[in-house]
């Protein structure tokens, strides 16, 4: 089932689309302005799907244990988030942005996906063919004591093929989507945006944002 149109597709025994071209229709918040109901007026080159097999469940690993009260990432504080492309069998991790309390930028990581790409979701990612090289280190700055910031959290995780109890969500929180909108940092204000995601803005929005309910909580 196609995660954008909700049509059925299949692939060929070598993993290709059979039936492909994607129309979608959006949300009224998007360009057009249209109800959900109407046509669709996006259009992919191939049917995309959400699941994912069962060999990429068995990928999953949980963050590395402390290595003890002298491992500097015992209750570190990050936000992550990630930026997907759809592969054969699913989404893909493709961009990882880690930024700590003081929203600096300590790992952003263009990521080569496993199985062959069909569309690089590059509207709501930022990412293109030529950029999707790399590899993950995110377990240099986290174990399982480590605490993770993330807007939908669950998406990024699932990408990172990650197992981690600690975390906030700013999706819980706030509930609120900033799939569709940008959070300004100082007015806290929805700006639509259109152009390609940028994960590293997005990961230090969400830090922002917890860091601005903590003191809010806190008077």
């Amino acid at each position: 089932m196609c995660s954008r149109c909700h049509k059925e597709f299949r692939l060929d025994p070598k993993g290709n689309v059979v039936t492909a071209e994607c129309m979608r229709g959006e949300s009224y918040f998007s360009c057009c302005g249209a109800d959900r109901n109407t046509p669709g007026c996006c259009v992919a080159e191939a049917h995309v799907s959400d699941t994912l097999n069962a060999e990429a469940l068995r990928e999953f690993c949980p963050t590395p244990p402390s290595r003890g009260e002298d491992d500097p990432r015992n209750e570190k504080v990050y936000a992550m988030d990630c930026e997907m492309v759809y592969g054969v069998w699913g989404p893909e991790l493709a961009r990882v942005s880690v930024v700590d309390m003081d929203n600096k930028l300590v790992l952003d990581l263009i990521v080569k996906p496993h199985n062959r790409v069909i569309d690089y979701n590059t509207r709501f990612s930022g990412l293109t063919a030529n950029q999707v090289e790399a590899q993950n280190r995110l377990f240099e700055l986290v174990n399982d004591q480590s605490i993770l910031i993330g807007h939908s959290l669950e998406s990024d995780l699932k990408a990172m093929r990650l197992r981690h109890e600690k975390v906030v969500d700013t999706a819980v929180v706030y509930e609120i989507n900033l799939s569709n909108f940008r959070l300004n940092r100082s007015e806290i204000t929805c700006l639509l945006t259109d152009s390609g995601h940028d994960s590293q803005e997005d990961a230090a929005t969400c830090m922002s944002l917890m860091l601005l309910k903590a003191k809010e909580d806190c008077k």
